[in-house]
């Protein structure tokens, strides 16, 4: 065979090497760009994972709430009343650490029973309350609900911190004992009902009175919402 014929046939292989080299070479390159992308993307996925929360927003309705409230209510103190929102809501998360209702007689008794089968089940620690509102008053009935919202954060079993949104429920009441429920709102001397909690004198006797016992907010529900 001649020479040249050789070299040709030698050359087209070599060539033909080479054009599969380059087309393994750019296979491969376009196979690593896509795991590129892939691992991009996850990393991506996994830094929006472990990303903070941030605090959950509220609904304050304070400036229309509190001129209803202060008419049934004049000694109502909204600053103080949220220092005890903050503590309830607290306790709200604490309850599920320690594995039981830390309430005591600021919460009916109908709300520790019901609580103790629901008791938060994946905090940790590191419990904190952003802030608080109130957000709702309804006075439409001779009882009077108030409700409020509290944003809270804490660390779950996973070490993950978790924001939440919690709106508690109160009920105005006399209660002449600390565990009793919530009563009406009666005159202490005739028994005739009141017209408006913070009345001060009876419509029925015209007796001018305080209020025989203690006048408190008892927590009636708190739920994540």
């Amino acid at each position: 065979m001649e020479k040249w014929v050789i070299a040709l046939i030698v050359g087209g292989g070599i060539l033909t090497l080479f054009g599969g080299f380059l087309g393994i070479r750019r296979a491969t390159r376009g196979m690593r760009e896509r795991i590129g992308y892939l691992k991009n993307a996850l990393d991506e996925a996994i830094a929006a994972d472990k990303e903070p929360e941030k605090p959950r927003s509220l609904s304050s309705l304070e400036s229309v709430v509190l001129p209803k409230l202060l008419k049934d209510f004049p000694d109502f103190n909204a600053r103080i009343f949220g220092q005890r929102v903050r503590r309830d809501a607290k306790t709200y998360y604490e309850s599920g650490v320690q594995e039981k209702v830390l309430y005591k007689d600021d919460a009916t008794a109908e709300f520790r029973e019901s609580f103790e089968d629901r008791l938060p089940d994946d905090v940790k620690d590191g419990i904190e309350v952003h802030r608080v509102s109130i957000a709702g008053y309804d006075n439409a009935s001779r009882r009077k609900f108030l409700t409020c919202q509290a944003a809270v954060g804490y660390n779950d079993k996973t070490d993950v911190l978790r924001e939440k949104r919690l709106v508690l429920t109160y009920v105005a009441g006399y209660a002449d004992d600390p565990d009793s429920e919530v009563v009406g709102f009666n005159c202490p001397n005739c028994g005739g009902p009141l017209p408006a909690v913070g009345a001060r004198v009876c419509v029925f006797c015209g007796t001018p009175f305080t209020a025989p016992v203690s006048l408190g907010w008892m927590l009636m529900d708190a739920k994540e919402g």
